[in-house]
C-alpha cells in the first residue's frame, strides 16, 4: 500500500516538474502498458484536448514543455490517438502543430526480439498517428476545394484531372467519392463541360464517366460513356443499369448495344428483364431484322423461356428474319 502510494506521489511530482532524461531509453514492453493505463496521465490528456478544442497552440505546447518525461510523451500519443478516435476536424494552426509532432524523434524504444532478429519500435508512435492525421486533414482541404469550385463553377475538369499519375488517381478517388455530395446544379456544370463540345477531343477516365453518368442521370453523358472503349467500368455499369430496369436504365442499356463491344452483353441483359416492357419487346424485334442478330438473340431468348413467342414472330412478323430465328429454335 505504502509503495502504490509513494509511486502516486511521484507520479504527480514528474507531471510538473521536467526531469531531464537521456534520449534513446529502452523501456519494457510492461512498463509501456502501465504507462498508458495510468489515469492521472488521462486526467491531463483531457486537459490537453481542452487547448485543442480551443485552438489553443501556445496553451497547449506550454503546457506539454511543462511536463517531464515520459508523462510528457505518453501524453502526446494518447492526445493524439484522442483527436484521431474522436474524428476532431483540424484547424490550420491545429494541423501545425501535429506537422510538428510528426517531424519529433520519440525518446522511449521498445526492443522486439524474435527468431534471428532484434529491433527498436517507439514506445508511443505519436510520429505515426501524426501522419496519418495529416494525411486525412490535406484529403479533407482538398475535397472542401473541390465542392466549393464545383459549386462556383470554378472547376474546369480537364485542367483539374491533369498532373502526375498519383496526383491523377488521387482527384479521381476524390471526385468518384464527392460527387452525389454535389448540388444538381454543380454536377450539371460539370458534365456541360463534356456534353457541350463542339467536338470531344477529351474524356476522363471511364470509371469517372461512370459516376458521372449515374449521379447526373444524363443521357448525353452515357452516350459519351459508350463511345468510349469497353472496359469493366462500362460492363459494369450496364449490367447495374439493366438490374435497375426502369424506363431510363433500359433505354440507356438498349443504346449501348449500338457498340458493337457491348451490343451482345447489353442484348444478353435485356432478355433477362422481367417482365420485359414493350419497348424492349420493340427493340429486340428490330434487331432480329438481320440474320446474325437475329440467331443470337434468338438464342438469348429462347434460353430466357421465350421459345413460344419466337415461334410466334416468326410466323407472324415479317420484319424479323424468321429463318434465322426457326433455325435456333430447331437445334
Amino acid at each position: 500500500m505504502q509503495q502504490g502510494m509513494l509511486s502516486s506521489v511521484l507520479l504527480s511530482a514528474t507531471l510538473l516538474i521536467g526531469v531531464p532524461v537521456a534520449t534513446a531509453t529502452e523501456m519494457q514492453p510492461q512498463r509501456v502498458e502501465q504507462w498508458l493505463q495510468e489515469s492521472q496521465v488521462h486526467d491531463k490528456v483531457a486537459e490537453l484536448l481542452q487547448f485543442v478544442v480551443e485552438d489553443d497552440i501556445d496553451g497547449l505546447n506550454f503546457a506539454l514543455q511543462r511536463l517531464a518525461l515520459p508523462v510528457q510523451e505518453v501524453s502526446r500519443y494518447l492526445l493524439l490517438k484522442k483527436i484521431e478516435d474522436q474524428n476532431l476536424i483540424l484547424t490550420p494552426k491545429m494541423a501545425l502543430f501535429v506537422e510538428q509532432q510528426k517531424s519529433m524523434v520519440p525518446t522511449y524504444q521498445v526492443l522486439e526480439r524474435g527468431d534471428g532478429y532484434e529491433f527498436s519500435v517507439p514506445a508511443f508512435n505519436y510520429p505515426a498517428i501524426a501522419n496519418r492525421l495529416l494525411k486525412q486533414w490535406h484529403q479533407d482541404q482538398s475535397t472542401l476545394a473541390f465542392v466549393l469550385d464545383a459549386e462556383r463553377k470554378d472547376l474546369i475538369l480537364k485542367d483539374w484531372l491533369k498532373g502526375t499519375e498519383y496526383q491523377i488517381q488521387a482527384r479521381e478517388a476524390l471526385l468518384i467519392r464527392e460527387l452525389d455530395s454535389l448540388s444538381p446544379e454543380a454536377v450539371k456544370g460539370l458534365t456541360d463541360q463534356l456534353t457541350q463540345e463542339a467536338v470531344t477531343s477529351w474524356l476522363p477516365s471511364s470509371e469517372v464517366m461512370v459516376r458521372l453518368a449515374q449521379v447526373s442521370e444524363s443521357a448525353e453523358v452515357y452516350k459519351l460513356l459508350w463511345l468510349m472503349k469497353v472496359d469493366f467500368n462500362s460492363e459494369r455499369e450496364l449490367v447495374r443499369l439493366a438490374r435497375v430496369g426502369n424506363e431510363f436504365s433500359l433505354n440507356q442499356v438498349m443504346q449501348a448495344a449500338s457498340n458493337p463491344s457491348l451490343k451482345e452483353r447489353a442484348i444478353s441483359e435485356l432478355t433477362k428483364v422481367r417482365p420485359m416492357s414493350p419497348e424492349v419487346q420493340d427493340f429486340l424485334i428490330a434487331r432480329m431484322a438481320v440474320s446474325d442478330d437475329a440467331k443470337f438473340i434468338a438464342g438469348e431468348l429462347a434460353s430466357q423461356g421465350y421459345s413460344s413467342w419466337l415461334e410466334e414472330l416468326a410466323s407472324s412478323n415479317q420484319r424479323v428474319n424468321s429463318r434465322a430465328i426457326l433455325s435456333v429454335l430447331s437445334q
